[in-house]
């Protein structure tokens, strides 16, 4: 039989939104077709009205995919398993036509008369957009599932029909792997014969064996702890005796003394479990305690025999470091110019850095002889003075790297953030509060600004720290600064220890340190801070210019306070000067209370200042200041200083005749000039006229 397949008809609507989609076209043909199966064909009902038809669609090109049948062919359903469609009878298909050899074939069956519906076809779906579609660069059309079954029924077997052969170009981006040559393989390695596999288990048994035992000895100081002292002997203790009580009959009776309550057995086990306590331990001796009554019914008596002594128990504490403590030597009115720092300066020379283990360590050992909170910021103060030293050869190449505490300690080389962090990293450790404070510092680069110079911005430079001390006030201290100074024209550091970086109060202090924290200024003359231009120009402001000069080196160990030299400035105005008029140059002590043999290194040096007398052309002269033993002064004429352009300066006189100058007065000094040979000392302060 010959079976006939219709090409798929293909209804185009116009687009439209989306319905919710009914079930597809293919199902609904399958459905239809097999409602078909095994039916008898239905004629025709003769009614009214002439039965609708549907206009035929014209014809269809052929395309790759559907192979030509009939052009205008119905579609048709073949049933279950292609069967043919003729009438059944009883359920049984009719037996095939046979076709014998040289007869024609007779005619195909007639189609079934199609049944006549008086309902409408069912609505198609409405077709997706072709946007949804991809079409492929080739002849090939899109199909449905039908079309494609029928292409691959007719003619071919059930196999499905190839429109095109590979191509060469097909395979252009393919890669075929390297031919195998056995000779470009490298050489394989040489057998080990058995004794070098015996030596070779042998190494690895040897590295398998464990370390031996070391023990280091670090270079530390012990900790000395002594025995402590033998307790006095206890006295034996005594159970009171029961109260004789009164009988039935009224005479007294002793009544046998109450037993005493067992004593708890050692082991834990037999606390538990419900069981009775025994009052025999496990060797059989009877346990008992005294009885807890008196004869007044109270508490018995303390035994003040046995108790122990605080005073020794306290003498058996270890002590850190086996160093005493110390007594605070805060002078009552005093303030810490005056304060003796002997003992916190030389217990800190005892830890050189190199023996020193830890931050912590060295933290317990500087503060614990010490109970003020003063002597100990002092101890770390000037133990930072003995042991690190500041970064030139970094801070002069510009190699200077960002360091932590553990570096400082570990290398003694630092610039101004490493001392300060080393300091705040002790003094934590130590139990005292400090901080880190970063600003603009006026050290070794800072140059005054000139007349009618602008203000610069605000920049920061430095590092300092503040540190809280007796009666909790927070004090800033440099020890960056206080270790020692730099030269950067020699590129040389100079180890000196300035205290006065540690005991100069907090408003001296701001004179050459200024923080980018506002809060941290501390001062103690009632303002809660100064403007960046105060600190830039100096103290006088911007009329009188840069402040003047002090060589802190010389000041600092005659006890001069910086911030009372007169005259204030730098320039002395001499052309708006009367001549005859007299100019007073005068200093005075850091404290009052500070004495020069006590608190420095001896009795004070005369001091003098020198001139260039009238009209600068007589040589430089000299004047001996008078004092009275906290302040000195002197009047000079202003025609007798000399011309613009030249210096005053103030010296100490340290020899005279050959011997030291030390303690001598203003009125001996006068007596000898001219007459002796004298040499001048250090330079105290320095002037320019203008």
């Amino acid at each position: 039989n010959t079976l006939l397949k219709a090409p798929k008809l293909v209804y185009r609507t116009p687009m439209a939104a989306e319905p919710p989609r009914p079930p597809s076209i293919h199902a609904r043909i399958a459905a239809l077709n097999l409602g078909h199966v095994g039916r008898a064909p239905i004629p025709p009902t003769p009614t009214d009205n002439p039965p609708l038809s549907r206009p035929l669609p014209a014809p269809r090109s052929q395309t790759t995919s559907i192979p030509a049948t009939l052009s205008n062919g119905h579609i048709v359903s073949n049933g279950i398993g292609n069967e043919p469609t003729g009438e059944k009878q009883n359920a049984v298909l009719p037996p095939p036509a046979i076709t014998r050899t040289g007869q024609k074939k007779p005619p195909p069956p007639a189609l079934p008369p199609r049944k006549q519906s008086s309902q409408p076809s069912p609505a198609l779906p409405p077709r997706r957009p072709s946007a949804s579609l991809q079409r492929r660069d080739s002849a090939e059309s899109i199909s449905s599932t039908i079309s494609t079954i029928s292409a691959m029924s007719v003619g071919t077997n059930g196999m499905p029909r190839t429109n095109g052969s590979r191509t060469p170009s097909m395979d252009a981006g393919r890669k075929l792997a390297p031919i195998f040559d056995q000779s470009t393989l490298p050489p394989l390695p040489p057998k080990r014969t058995p004794e070098q596999v015996e030596k070779r288990y042998q190494d690895i048994e040897r590295s398998r064996m464990g370390l031996k035992p070391t023990k280091s000895t670090p270079n530390v100081t012990t900790v000395e702890v002594e025995s402590p002292p033998i307790l006095p002997s206890r006295p034996p203790q005594r159970r009171p005796q029961t109260p004789a009580r009164k009988d039935s009959s009224g005479t007294m009776t002793n009544l046998p003394p109450e037993r005493a309550p067992a004593m708890p057995v050692r082991s834990a086990l037999s606390f538990g479990m419900n069981r009775v306590q025994d009052s025999k331990d496990t060797n059989g001796v009877e346990h008992s305690i005294p009885s807890t009554g008196t004869t007044n019914g109270g508490p018995p008596p303390l035994p003040l025999s046995s108790k122990p002594d605080l005073s020794k128990l306290l003498a058996t504490k270890p002590k850190l470091g086996s160093q005493p403590q110390l007594p605070s030597q805060r002078v009552s009115g005093s303030c810490l110019f005056c304060r003796d720092f002997s003992g916190p300066d030389g217990h800190a020379a005892k830890f050189p850095r190199e023996s020193v283990p830890s931050i912590p360590w060295l933290a317990a050992q500087l503060v614990s002889p010490f109970t003020s909170p003063t002597d100990q910021a002092r101890a770390i103060f000037a133990w930072m003075h003995h042991n690190v030293a500041y970064d030139v050869v970094g801070l002069c190449n510009n190699t200077v790297k960002p360091s932590t505490p553990a570096n400082t300690l570990a290398s003694g080389l630092a610039v101004c953030q490493g001392y300060a962090n080393l300091f705040t990293a002790i003094a934590s450790y130590a139990g005292l509060e400090s901080l880190v404070v970063n600003g603009h510092g006026k050290g070794a680069s800072f140059s005054p600004l000139e007349r009618g110079q602008p203000i610069p911005a605000q920049y920061s430079t430095h590092a300092w720290n503040a540190v809280k001390i007796d009666d909790g006030e927070w004090k800033l201290i440099d020890s960056c600064w206080g270790a020692g100074s730099v030269c950067l024209r020699d590129q040389r550091y100079n180890k000196r220890f300035a205290t006065r970086h540690f005991t100069m109060d907090n408003n001296e202090f701001g004179l050459r340190h200024f923080p980018t924290n506002e809060a941290l200024f501390h001062r103690t003359d009632g303002r809660q801070q100064i403007s960046w231009e105060e600190y830039i120009v100096g103290p006088g402001g911007r009329s009188a210019g840069m402040a003047v000069k002090v060589y802190d080196g010389v000041a600092e160990s005659e006890g001069i306070s910086e911030t009372r030299v007169l005259p204030s400035s730098h320039h002395i105005a001499i052309s708006n000067l009367d001549p005859s008029s007299r100019v007073r140059f005068q200093f005075e002590r850091v404290c009052a209370h500070w004495d020069p043999e006590r608190h420095g290194v001896g009795k004070p040096f005369p001091f003098i200042l020198g001139i260039h007398n009238a009209d600068g052309r007589g040589g430089e002269g000299y004047e001996v200041f008078n004092t009275d033993g906290t302040r000195w002064w002197v009047e000079i004429e202003a025609r007798m200083l000399g011309v613009k352009g030249q210096v005053i300066n103030m010296y100490t006189v340290e020899v005279v005749d050959g011997k030291g100058a030390r303690g001598m007065s203003a009125e001996e000094c006068r007596r000898i000039f001219g007459k002796k040979s004298w040499s001048g000392g250090g330079g105290i302060a320095a002037w320019e006229l203008a």
